[in-house]
Protein backbone atom coordinates (compact mmCIF):
# COMPACT_ATOMS: atom_id res chain seq x y z
CA UNK A 1 0.00 0.00 0.00
CA UNK A 2 1.34 3.43 -0.80
CA UNK A 3 1.27 5.89 2.04
CA UNK A 4 -0.44 9.23 1.55
CA UNK A 5 1.99 12.12 1.09
CA UNK A 6 2.37 14.10 4.29
CA UNK A 7 2.93 17.81 4.81
CA UNK A 8 6.11 18.87 6.59
CA UNK A 9 4.17 20.24 9.58
CA UNK A 10 0.72 20.14 11.16
CA UNK A 11 -0.69 23.24 12.83
CA UNK A 12 -3.69 22.98 15.09
CA UNK A 13 -5.05 22.66 18.59
CA UNK A 14 -3.31 20.42 21.11
CA UNK A 15 -4.20 18.34 24.16
CA UNK A 16 -2.28 16.06 26.50
CA UNK A 17 -4.11 12.80 27.25
CA UNK A 18 -3.90 9.03 27.69
CA UNK A 19 -5.72 6.14 26.07
CA UNK A 20 -7.22 5.28 29.48
CA UNK A 21 -8.68 8.80 29.80
CA UNK A 22 -10.03 8.63 26.25
CA UNK A 23 -11.88 5.40 27.07
CA UNK A 24 -14.06 7.36 29.53
CA UNK A 25 -16.63 10.09 29.06
CA UNK A 26 -13.97 12.56 30.26
CA UNK A 27 -11.85 12.15 27.11
CA UNK A 28 -10.41 15.29 25.54
CA UNK A 29 -10.19 14.19 21.90
CA UNK A 30 -13.79 15.03 20.91
CA UNK A 31 -13.32 18.55 22.27
CA UNK A 32 -10.10 19.19 20.37
CA UNK A 33 -11.82 18.03 17.17
CA UNK A 34 -14.73 20.40 17.85
CA UNK A 35 -12.35 23.27 18.56
CA UNK A 36 -10.48 22.64 15.30
CA UNK A 37 -13.70 22.32 13.28
CA UNK A 38 -14.85 25.69 14.64
CA UNK A 39 -11.57 27.49 13.89
CA UNK A 40 -12.34 29.22 10.58
CA UNK A 41 -9.00 31.06 10.58
CA UNK A 42 -7.08 27.79 10.81
CA UNK A 43 -9.21 25.86 8.32
CA UNK A 44 -9.20 28.73 5.83
CA UNK A 45 -5.48 29.42 6.05
CA UNK A 46 -4.02 30.27 2.62
CA UNK A 47 -0.94 28.18 3.41
CA UNK A 48 -3.05 25.07 4.08
CA UNK A 49 -1.76 22.07 2.17
CA UNK A 50 -4.64 20.00 0.80
CA UNK A 51 -8.05 19.34 2.29
CA UNK A 52 -7.17 16.58 4.76
CA UNK A 53 -7.25 17.06 8.51
CA UNK A 54 -4.54 15.50 10.65
CA UNK A 55 -4.40 14.14 14.17
CA UNK A 56 -0.77 13.81 15.23
CA UNK A 57 0.18 11.80 18.32
CA UNK A 58 3.65 12.51 19.68
CA UNK A 59 5.66 13.29 22.81
CA UNK A 60 4.84 9.84 24.15
CA UNK A 61 5.61 9.42 27.84
CA UNK A 62 6.33 5.72 27.31
CA UNK A 63 4.14 3.44 25.22
CA UNK A 64 0.43 3.12 24.40
CA UNK A 65 -0.35 3.13 28.14
CA UNK A 66 1.37 6.45 28.83
CA UNK A 67 0.46 10.07 28.21
CA UNK A 68 0.90 11.65 24.79
CA UNK A 69 0.21 14.96 23.08
CA UNK A 70 -2.26 15.12 20.20
CA UNK A 71 -2.63 17.98 17.75
CA UNK A 72 -5.65 18.13 15.45
CA UNK A 73 -5.18 20.48 12.54
CA UNK A 74 -4.11 21.16 9.00
CA UNK A 75 -1.00 20.49 6.94
CA UNK A 76 1.42 23.33 6.26
CA UNK A 77 4.89 23.48 4.72
CA UNK A 78 6.40 26.19 6.91
CA UNK A 79 5.78 26.65 10.66
CA UNK A 80 5.96 30.42 10.16
CA UNK A 81 2.65 30.15 8.30
CA UNK A 82 0.79 28.89 11.38
CA UNK A 83 -1.74 31.28 12.91
CA UNK A 84 -0.92 32.71 16.33
CA UNK A 85 -2.09 30.62 19.26
CA UNK A 86 -1.91 27.19 17.65
CA UNK A 87 0.56 24.38 18.18
CA UNK A 88 2.84 23.09 15.41
CA UNK A 89 4.53 19.71 15.08
CA UNK A 90 7.03 18.50 12.47
CA UNK A 91 6.04 15.14 10.99
CA UNK A 92 9.44 14.00 9.75
CA UNK A 93 9.99 11.26 7.23
CA UNK A 94 10.47 8.24 9.48
CA UNK A 95 9.07 4.91 8.25
CA UNK A 96 5.42 4.32 9.13
CA UNK A 97 3.01 1.42 8.76
CA UNK A 98 -0.46 2.25 7.40
CA UNK A 99 -3.79 1.06 8.77
CA UNK A 100 -6.97 2.02 6.93
CA UNK A 101 -10.11 3.17 8.74
CA UNK A 102 -13.22 3.11 6.56
CA UNK A 103 -16.78 3.06 7.80
CA UNK A 104 -18.70 4.91 10.47
CA UNK A 105 -16.45 7.26 12.39
CA UNK A 106 -15.21 7.26 15.07
CA UNK A 107 -15.85 3.50 15.31
CA UNK A 108 -13.72 2.68 12.25
CA UNK A 109 -10.85 4.77 13.61
CA UNK A 110 -11.09 3.12 17.03
CA UNK A 111 -11.04 -0.29 15.33
CA UNK A 112 -7.92 0.66 13.33
CA UNK A 113 -6.13 1.71 16.53
CA UNK A 114 -7.33 -1.54 18.13
CA UNK A 115 -5.55 -3.43 15.35
CA UNK A 116 -2.39 -1.37 16.00
CA UNK A 117 -2.50 -2.17 19.72
CA UNK A 118 -3.19 -5.88 19.11
CA UNK A 119 -0.36 -6.22 16.59
CA UNK A 120 1.98 -4.32 18.88
CA UNK A 121 1.11 -6.53 21.87
CA UNK A 122 1.56 -9.67 19.76
CA UNK A 123 4.99 -8.54 18.56
CA UNK A 124 3.86 -8.31 14.94
CA UNK A 125 4.32 -4.51 14.92
CA UNK A 126 7.33 -2.77 16.39
CA UNK A 127 6.39 0.78 17.36
CA UNK A 128 8.79 3.68 17.82
CA UNK A 129 6.34 5.86 19.85
CA UNK A 130 7.69 8.99 18.18
CA UNK A 131 5.22 10.65 15.75
CA UNK A 132 2.08 8.80 14.66
CA UNK A 133 -0.30 10.46 12.20
CA UNK A 134 -3.98 10.05 11.41
CA UNK A 135 -4.82 11.42 7.96
CA UNK A 136 -8.53 12.23 7.80
CA UNK A 137 -9.50 12.34 4.14
CA UNK A 138 -12.29 14.50 2.71
CA UNK A 139 -14.26 11.34 1.76
CA UNK A 140 -14.71 10.44 5.46
CA UNK A 141 -12.08 7.70 5.59
CA UNK A 142 -8.84 7.87 7.54
CA UNK A 143 -5.37 6.36 7.36
CA UNK A 144 -3.47 5.72 10.58
CA UNK A 145 0.30 5.93 10.03
CA UNK A 146 2.23 4.37 12.90
CA UNK A 147 5.95 5.00 13.36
Amino acid sequence: MSLPPLPAFVAGHAIRTTNAAEATDQGLIPGVWQRTAADADLLGLDARRGDALYAVLFDYESDQGGAYTQIVGIGIDDPADAPAGVAVVRLGDEPRTAFEAAGEMPHALIAAWGTVWEQSAAGALSRAFTVDVEVHHADGTATVLVA
